[in-house]
């Protein structure tokens, strides 16, 4: 698969373990170890409680699609358009949503409540960007 366009990730310290998972195949959140609830994206404190007590927690169950935009303009010379941005969450994992491209169907078929499996793709930088890919097609 080509390298997904775009703009590289600002990488910061409180971002870094995100991008070395995701190098890896991996999708990570953080997980507070004050009030247990996970927090995306990754900010190094815990959005409920504001503790700085996080540990990374890998996502491995399915998501399902919360919203979603189909893309008709583009945005840079060599985007293929259209293409589908979800937001999806997943039921293991309370208040976490990721965004992403959703591969595996076409734009018109794409539906909010689908379900999804995260997966990666080369990105802008040699980042591994999240993708999600239809399991109900």
């Amino acid at each position: 698969m080509d390298a997904t366009i775009g703009i590289p990730p600002a990488v910061t310290e409180e971002t870094q373990a995100f991008w070395n998972a995701a190098s890896q195949g991996r999708l990570i959140v953080e997980r507070c170890s004050a009030c247990g609830r996970d927090n995306f994206p990754p900010r190094g404190m815990c959005r409920y409680c504001r503790s700085r007590s996080m540990v990374p927690t890998e996502i491995t169950g399915r998501g399902r699609v919360y919203s979603l935009t189909v893309n008709y303009q583009r945005w840079l010379p060599e985007l293929e358009v259209p293409y589908v941005i979800v937001l999806v969450e997943f039921d293991e994992h309370p208040g976490v949503r990721v965004v992403g491209r959703l591969r595996g169907c076409p734009p018109e078929a794409a539906a909010i409540g689908m379900a999804v499996e995260v997966g990666f793709e080369p990105g802008p930088g040699g980042y591994a960007i999240p993708s999600f890919y239809a399991l109900n097609r």
